[in-house]
């Protein structure tokens, strides 16, 4: 059993991981396109265009047509992702890559948690752990590592891209010969399952990546300001290391502790943010953003999704996706809401306002935790 938990596992870490490779490069190729930084926001978002059809559509669909095979298909497009940029290492290229990456991490998220849940029916908390460990990690050294790359040799082309597109193709031939499971005889297309319990894990994550995206948009503006501006990739990956390193005592919470924890520091994490933003203070803006990492790509990440899969049971893949599908969308469109709005009334006056937002919204899911029996979200 550990040799196939290992490989999903992997696939899982280089799917995340060739999704945000680029991003050091979005502004060079949007510059020698001779567009402004605006294209590449829009760049960065056609990934959500990719992955939510993906997870929304077909979640479910390793139930029908296998999950190993599922697996396969996500790792093949992340390569081909990965080998449109080293062929064509340019704007235009780079919408088709972000399609391609998004569809590659909708397959994996649902058809990769259920895999593992399978293989370990009595853990769903084991369960979580590795996929919110593979997926953080994932998510957050793509763009370190063409960073680092970088630094050595600037080039189009940076040496990151091919060394993933190898351990890509490596882990096709490694995941190819990893069991199949069972499949039933279902709709091939079938859409998020939110059992009861489940929304409200979703909702809680949902927060948490709204401030995750938010603080992508407003930190390298922060970093250029202080004259930092190659270190987005270092910083970020700071943020959710902060999240990392306590997965390990939220592993030994009951799930719902867990979220309510999450709750507390996000709000905290906010505050201390938007407190830095206003000053100024690059140093009080990373201990917001660290603070809050801790409930993004911690407490609430690992909580909502171990209460996502325990509740999940033979409905995993759907389920897992319901949750991933909130996640997403609280990354996605409180971003887009507050650009729009901070341009009529202000970058501080909006995170002030969202920040009200996050108050309420937490202290709403701290009591309806709190008001649950612990053995319901236990695990």
């Amino acid at each position: 059993m550990k040799r196939p938990v290992l490989i999903v596992s992997t696939a899982i870490f280089l799917i995340t991981h060739a999704a945000n490779l680029q991003i050091p490069l979005y502004g060079t190729y949007a510059k020698i396109a001779g567009f402004g930084s605006g294209i590449s926001a829009i760049a960065f978002s056609t990934y959500v265009a990719g992955l939510l059809p993906t997870l929304i559509l077909f979640g479910g669909i390793s139930d029908r047509i296998g999950r190993k095979t599922v697996i396969l298909v996500s790792l093949l497009f992340a390569c081909a992702a990965t080998l449109v940029m080293i062929v064509q290492p340019n704007i235009y290229a780079l919408f088709v890559t972000r399609v391609l990456q998004g569809i590659g991490v909708g397959f994996i998220t649902g058809t990769g948690t259920a895999y593992l849940s399978n293989l370990m029916p009595q853990n769903a908390k084991k369960v979580a752990a590795y996929i919110s460990l593979t997926t953080s990690l994932g998510f957050s050294s793509g763009a370190l590592f063409t960073n680092a790359v970088l630094s050595y040799n600037s080039s189009l082309v940076p040496f990151s891209y091919w060394i993933v597109f190898i351990l890509i193709l490596g882990c096709i031939g490694l995941a190819i010969r990893i069991p199949e499971q069972a499949t039933i005889s279902t709709a091939m297309i079938r859409l998020p399952s939110f059992p009861a319990g489940v929304g409200w894990a979703g909702f809680a994550i949902a927060l948490a990546w709204s401030l995750a995206g938010i603080v992508g948009v407003i930190l390298p503006l922060q970093l250029v300001r202080s004259g930092l501006p190659n270190w987005s990739g270092l910083m970020l990956f700071i943020i959710v290391i902060a999240g990392v390193v306590f997965q390990p005592f939220a592993r030994r919470l009951p799930a719902q502790r867990s979220l309510q924890l999450g709750c507390v520091l996000l709000v905290l994490g906010y505050l201390i943010f938007t407190y830095g933003a206003w000053l100024g203070s690059l140093g009080w803006v990373l201990v917001g953003v660290a603070i809050a990492g801790t409930a993004c790509y911690g407490f609430t990440y690992l909580g909502g999704l171990a209460e996502t899969v325990r509740l999940g049971g033979a409905q995993s893949a759907r389920v897992t996706s319901g949750y991933f599908v909130c996640a997403y969308l609280g990354y996605g469109v409180p971003v887009m809401l507050i650009g729009f709005l901070a341009e009529r009334f202000g970058i501080l006056n909006t995170l002030v306002g969202f920040g009200i937002v996050l108050l309420v919204s937490n202290a709403v899911l701290f009591f309806i935790y709190q008001a649950r029996k612990p053995e319901q979200s236990s695990i």
